[in-house]
């Protein structure tokens, strides 16, 4: 949807400076805390309240100064700014990885793309081809799409480095949309939705290797839902979303709603290999932006999509400690609720009976421990439970002012454990783990 043709300048050697400074004192603080006391290669263990920096989170952006870098790092991995290079990498210690765009078929994508990897930089992936379906970006046809993705992955291949793309647009307008013949009809087709686009691309790609394709989606949840699974039955293949965001929301609660709702959802969805949320500062649209005018400063739409739960199966919570419902690691029949701004991030509640919520924990000294849930909604038993096996049970009465109160003797190191909810519409906040 995007096209960087701006060249900033760096802001003045002084800010700069400072800004570097703040950026490294900042994620040297999270970065330590990420790499607290691991005792296994296998697994990460990191504190109940420590930020987790997600692999699949990412952000795409015209302009990001040091400050910008420096908020973001502790929950976002990578960017990209629809060019080759970037006009201001992360500042040296603020792990954000930068991901290069051959965009389209333009007299310096390639060569550029060739130039920066011959650099010695060796980004996690290269991303290839912006929109060849929309008037107004990459707009190619099918065919020679899959030309030029042949000859960006040449040179991506020459570094060992792998392509994801071609980065589509979900559907455009008939006078927006590529017209061109259909290998696959036979006929003058005009590409108003992606996948006979897909379709004719992976057809004249012949035995060039596509691992993944991405796409972009401005609607609701049930749009990024839908378009996930489809995408995925029709081609079997890992997604990228490239860009995302709810760009019709009725105000900024909504759209904090969707950001919400939709990260938790991409972050655990096991077709995503990353996502990047549209953008940094967008002036025409001020209610999708991660950030104000001032530098390093999130809106608190920014906020919530640097502190969202991380998924990974390999990481492992330290208790004792206060652990939110959201950071689970697996569930069933559960979804996320999102609070407003003043009562923090997200709940957890149950959709049917017996839903269930995992959670991986890492307990230093075996022991008794009593959990304290704070709950809300309708009453009902709630299970603690591992491995199939009953810990402890509390009858919740829905009332989350006093807690729900489990007592459970747990064995040291690495383990998993399982809420386990009886009743539909019941809500849990957190789990605060304290040892007898």
């Amino acid at each position: 949807m995007a096209l960087n043709d701006a060249r900033r300048r760096l802001t003045s050697s002084g800010a700069f400076f400072f800004y570097v400074f703040l950026g490294c004192w900042l994620c040297a603080a999270f970065a330590a805390a990420i790499a607290n006391a691991a005792d296994s290669s296998a697994i990460r263990i990191v504190g109940c309240g420590d930020p987790v920096q997600s692999h699949k989170r990412g952000i795409c952006a015209n302009h990001l100064d040091a400050a910008d870098f420096a908020a973001l790092a502790p929950g976002v991995s990578w960017w990209y700014n629809w060019f080759y290079r970037p006009e201001q990498p992360a500042p040296p210690g603020v792990p954000i990885e930068f991901l290069p765009m051959a965009w389209g078929d333009r007299p310096d994508d390639l060569s550029g793309l060739d130039a920066y990897l011959a650099a010695g930089h060796k980004p996690r992936a290269v991303l290839a081809i912006n929109e060849p379906n929309l008037r107004g970006q990459a707009f190619i046809p099918p065919r020679e799409t899959a030309l030029l993705y042949g000859k960006i992955k040449d040179i991506a291949d020459k570094y060992g480095i792998p392509v994801a793309g071609p980065h589509m647009a979900l559907g455009s307008a008939k006078p927006d949309s590529i017209t061109a013949l259909d290998p696959l009809t036979n006929q003058q087709t005009t590409y108003g939705f992606m996948v006979p686009f897909l379709k004719a691309f992976l057809y004249y790609s012949g035995k060039t290797e596509v691992p993944c394709i991405a796409f972009h989606t401005y609607g609701n949840s049930g749009e990024l839902h839908w378009a996930i699974g489809m995408l995925h039955k029709e081609f079997n293949r890992p997604l990228w979303v490239t860009e995302f965001a709810q760009w019709k929301s009725s105000d900024d609660s909504e759209e904090r709603k969707y950001l919400i709702q939709a990260t938790d959802f991409l972050e655990r969805s096991p077709d995503v290999v990353g996502y990047s949320w549209f953008k940094e500062r967008v002036d025409k649209n001020k209610m999708i932006s991660l950030f104000t005018d001032k530098p390093g400063e999130l809106t608190a739409l920014g906020q919530a999509y640097v502190a969202m739960p991380v998924h990974d199966h390999d990481l492992y919570y330290r208790i004792p400690g206060e652990l939110a419902a959201g950071k689970y690691a697996a569930m069933q029949d559960a979804e996320v609720r999102p609070l407003p701004r003043d009562q923090g991030l997200l709940d957890m509640v149950s959709t049917k009976a017996d839903a269930w919520l995992d959670y991986n924990i890492q307990v230093d000294t075996a022991g008794t421990y009593q959990v304290v849930l704070a709950i809300a909604g309708k009453p009902g038993k709630i299970d603690l439970m591992q491995n199939g096996d009953l810990l402890a049970s509390v009858e919740a009465s829905g009332d989350s002012s006093a807690g729900a109160k489990i007592v459970a003797r747990l064995s040291a190191g690495a383990q998993t454990i399982r809420l386990r909810m009886s009743a539909g519409d019941q809500i849990i906040h957190s789990m605060t783990f304290t040892k007898d």
